[in-house]
Protein backbone atom coordinates (compact mmCIF):
# COMPACT_ATOMS: atom_id res chain seq x y z
CA UNK A 1 0.00 0.00 0.00
CA UNK A 2 3.19 2.41 0.61
CA UNK A 3 4.40 2.12 -2.89
CA UNK A 4 0.90 2.40 -4.39
CA UNK A 5 0.32 5.60 -2.57
CA UNK A 6 3.92 7.08 -2.89
CA UNK A 7 4.58 7.27 1.04
CA UNK A 8 7.94 6.44 2.02
CA UNK A 9 8.78 4.60 -1.25
CA UNK A 10 12.12 4.30 -1.41
CA UNK A 11 12.09 2.03 1.92
CA UNK A 12 9.04 0.37 1.27
CA UNK A 13 10.63 -0.94 -2.28
CA UNK A 14 13.64 -2.07 -0.62
CA UNK A 15 11.97 -4.52 1.59
CA UNK A 16 9.58 -5.59 -1.51
CA UNK A 17 12.37 -6.19 -4.18
CA UNK A 18 14.37 -7.58 -0.92
CA UNK A 19 10.85 -10.45 -0.30
CA UNK A 20 10.61 -10.87 -4.22
CA UNK A 21 14.12 -11.93 -3.85
CA UNK A 22 13.72 -14.10 -1.00
CA UNK A 23 10.56 -15.76 -3.03
CA UNK A 24 12.64 -16.18 -5.54
CA UNK A 25 15.23 -18.05 -4.35
CA UNK A 26 13.47 -20.02 -1.69
CA UNK A 27 10.60 -21.06 -4.09
CA UNK A 28 11.98 -20.98 -8.14
CA UNK A 29 15.76 -21.40 -8.00
CA UNK A 30 15.77 -25.02 -6.89
CA UNK A 31 13.63 -25.97 -9.63
CA UNK A 32 16.46 -24.61 -12.14
CA UNK A 33 18.94 -22.31 -12.44
CA UNK A 34 17.08 -19.76 -14.64
CA UNK A 35 13.88 -17.66 -14.38
CA UNK A 36 12.46 -19.28 -17.95
CA UNK A 37 13.40 -22.99 -16.46
CA UNK A 38 11.77 -22.83 -13.18
CA UNK A 39 8.74 -20.17 -13.67
CA UNK A 40 9.91 -17.38 -11.37
CA UNK A 41 9.66 -14.81 -14.32
CA UNK A 42 7.33 -12.41 -12.33
CA UNK A 43 9.46 -12.78 -9.18
CA UNK A 44 12.46 -11.77 -10.73
CA UNK A 45 10.33 -9.02 -12.34
CA UNK A 46 8.77 -7.72 -9.53
CA UNK A 47 12.25 -7.72 -8.18
CA UNK A 48 13.73 -5.66 -10.20
CA UNK A 49 10.71 -3.40 -10.73
CA UNK A 50 10.81 -2.56 -6.66
CA UNK A 51 14.96 -2.02 -7.17
CA UNK A 52 14.20 0.63 -9.59
CA UNK A 53 11.61 2.61 -7.11
CA UNK A 54 14.34 2.43 -4.48
CA UNK A 55 16.11 4.41 -7.27
CA UNK A 56 13.98 6.94 -8.72
CA UNK A 57 11.50 7.35 -6.15
CA UNK A 58 7.62 7.70 -6.13
CA UNK A 59 7.33 11.02 -8.46
CA UNK A 60 5.97 14.31 -8.86
CA UNK A 61 2.73 12.61 -8.02
CA UNK A 62 3.23 10.62 -4.82
CA UNK A 63 2.55 11.55 -0.96
CA UNK A 64 6.66 11.96 -0.97
CA UNK A 65 6.00 14.57 -3.34
CA UNK A 66 3.85 16.49 -0.93
CA UNK A 67 5.64 15.87 1.78
CA UNK A 68 9.03 17.35 0.74
CA UNK A 69 8.87 21.20 1.20
CA UNK A 70 8.73 23.61 -1.71
CA UNK A 71 11.26 25.70 -2.82
CA UNK A 72 11.04 29.19 -3.98
CA UNK A 73 11.45 30.34 -7.18
CA UNK A 74 14.32 32.55 -5.97
CA UNK A 75 16.56 29.70 -4.59
CA UNK A 76 15.84 27.38 -7.24
CA UNK A 77 17.41 29.87 -9.75
CA UNK A 78 20.26 30.55 -8.03
CA UNK A 79 20.75 26.89 -7.50
CA UNK A 80 21.13 26.29 -11.27
CA UNK A 81 22.38 29.15 -12.22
Amino acid sequence: MLIAFGLFTRVAAFFASGMMAVAYFWKHQPQGLLPIQNGGESAVMFCFAFFLLVFIGGGVYSLDALRRPRQSAAVAAQTSG
